[in-house]
């Protein structure tokens, strides 16, 4: 009887282990998706560009972008590169 309830407690904690697991990479997912990239609209007022010199950045290759059934998104980090290529310190 005692084997029996400590095998029962070894399955939960490894369930509760599972379950932390599954709850970090359901997390990190969402993350990825949400935080990583934005949609042609919100780039456009992020930077505060017309939408011709969003497709100018795009053109001329400064702006990365993926299309998805006809919507663009763009990554953070590309919008931050871009930033940080055109960025003029004045001292």
């Amino acid at each position: 009887m005692y084997e029996l309830m400590q095998l029962c407690n070894d399955i939960k904690s490894d369930l509760q282990g599972v379950i932390k697991s599954l709850a970090k990479i359901t997390k990190t997912h969402t993350q990825l998706v949400s935080e990583e990239w934005n949609r042609k609209e919100e780039v456009l007022k992020l930077l505060a560009i017309s939408p011709r010199t969003f497709n100018r950045l795009i053109s001329t290759g400064k702006l990365p972008y993926s299309k998805v059934s006809g919507i663009t998104f763009i990554k953070t980090s590309d919008v931050e590169k871009l930033l940080n290529e055109n960025y003029h310190n004045q001292n």
